[in-house]
């Protein structure tokens, strides 16, 4: 008899941490609905063993190719392969299994794919031909708290095409105004998509649209060092000499950065408080 299994996964993408923020909290998330009963077993241990080990280890890959040995068609698994390898920056082994994971389950990890090459491997054009193709397929949805539009805009931001991200970034903006329309402007809109709607209009001269911008987002991260930077510079531009004291003001404020779960892996675009940066390190 040909044997047929699914293995479901239920992950909370918000508030995991360390090791298994992108992964499953434990076997006991993985659910099987399976006609072969032997084969679920296996599955459900090689998974277990592989939670069992640090995350980055060639024993954690290892028990997830026994795992995919049964079923070579499960886009978790692949993913689930792909994902330390990406957090090691080590994006071109890497790459080979997420793209498995879309090939078995697009719905599923298409957009996570676009996300992954937008903050990750940097792919800004691929990333944009993913989230376009996701759209199309799918509609316009959110992908790791935050909306297809958004990482788009990103993306052009990168590449200096900064009519095209402001385009997509105000996309994001009513996106996210039409989904949550009992919440405030700036509580509805998240307050990075205020930040770098405020950096597209700065790069394209509007500055004091930038600055309304900026002001949104501190409304909500009232001590976010890099809009409290970009509001300075942008008050510099339009010769405001109060501008240099915003600047100072982000500066004593340089531990108060971009704070989503994948910074600490990744430098965000625009993101001038970072570890890499030496102006912003403890004397």
């Amino acid at each position: 008899m040909k044997r047929y299994f699914i293995l479901l996964l239920i992950i909370s993408s918000c508030n995991l941490s360390d090791k298994n923020q992108d992964s499953a909290k434990g076997a006991d998330d993985v659910e099987t609905n399976v006609l072969s009963g032997i084969d679920s077993m296996h599955i459900r241990e090689y998974v277990e063993k592989s939670f069992q080990t640090p995350l980055h280890s060639l024993e954690h890959q290892q028990y997830l190719d026994s795992a995919l040995t049964i079923d070579p068609t499960n886009a978790w698994l692949w993913q689930q392969k792909s994902m330390p390898l990406y957090k090691a920056r080590k994006y071109q082994l890497g790459r080979p299994f997420l793209e498995k994971a879309v090939e078995h389950n697009p719905e599923k990890y298409l957009d996570y794919s676009g996300f992954m090459r937008c903050i990750f491997s940097k792919d800004y054009l691929k990333s944009i031909s993913e989230f376009m193709r996701a759209k199309k397929e799918f509609g316009d949805g959110y992908v790791m708290d935050h909306t297809y539009n958004f990482y788009i805009g990103l993306d052009y931001l990168q590449l200096n095409k900064f009519s095209k991200a402001k385009e997509f970034l105000l996309l994001s903006k009513e996106q996210q105004l039409k989904d949550f329309p009992n919440d405030s402007p700036q509580e509805a809109c998240h307050y990075l998509d205020w930040y770098y709607l405020g950096i597209a209009d700065f790069e394209l001269g509007n500055y004091e649209e930038a600055i309304a911008s900026f002001d949104t987002s501190l409304m909500v991260y009232d001590n976010f060092a890099d809009a409290l930077y970009f509001k300075g510079r942008s008050m510099t531009k339009l010769g405001n000499e109060e501008g240099a004291e915003w600047e100072k003001k982000a500066f004593e404020n340089g531990d108060n950065t971009i704070n989503e779960d994948n910074a600490i892996y990744e430098i965000y675009p625009y993101q001038l408080f970072h570890k890499l940066n030496e102006s912003v390190r403890p004397k």
